[in-house]
């Protein structure tokens, strides 16, 4: 019995250090032991016009962003948000560009009906900017809606509309989780 001990708590130990190390990755598919490079290689450094029409489509991460918004219009979302998960996930954790596309990746999850996907996303959006007080106005719109769903106190700065709209569907109590 003593022998069938020993390699069975090296097994439990191994598990649980594997798990452990994954978990503190922060990442839920065990990235830390994953080499996880995207599929685009993305080089270089692109800045990009408010409107989407507009890109010239010079740079493949261009023509990634334009490809995205036109599947939106077409109302395909999922392949949308495949595209823009390969430049974000080129872009660094606090930069504008990583903001930017974490919000229209939330947009598309909410226009897509798939209200755990937004609400993760719009809490990444929020904690990548620090969860502040008052928050930029390109991004309030989704962090409002966000904090409304978790029952958290709303951005200092925001819209009358989504304050009626908590204060009327939302008891103070309850929140979407």
């Amino acid at each position: 019995m003593k022998k069938i001990r020993n390699p069975l708590k090296t097994i439990t130990l191994t598990g649980l250090f594997i798990l452990l190390a994954g978990c503190q990755t922060m990442d839920s598919n065990f990235s830390a032991f994953i080499e996880n490079k995207p599929t685009y290689g993305l080089a270089e450094t692109v800045v990009l016009p408010k409107d989407y029409r507009q890109i010239a489509g010079k740079s493949a991460a261009e023509n990634m962003i334009l490809n995205a918004m036109e599947l939106v219009n077409r109302k395909r979302y999922t392949e949308a948000q495949a595209l823009l998960r390969e430049v974000r996930d080129l872009q660094y954790r606090g930069s504008e560009g990583f903001h930017g596309i974490t919000n229209a990746m939330a947009v598309i999850a909410l226009k897509k009906g798939d209200l755990p996907s937004f609400k993760r996303l719009g809490a990444s959006l929020d904690v990548s900017l620090g969860k502040p007080l008052k928050v930029p106005t390109k991004h309030l719109s989704v962090i409002s809606l966000v904090r409304v769903f978790n029952g958290e106190p709303l951005p200092i700065n925001a819209p009358e509309s989504v304050t009626a709209f908590r204060n009327t569907y939302l008891p103070k109590s309850a929140s979407l989780n």
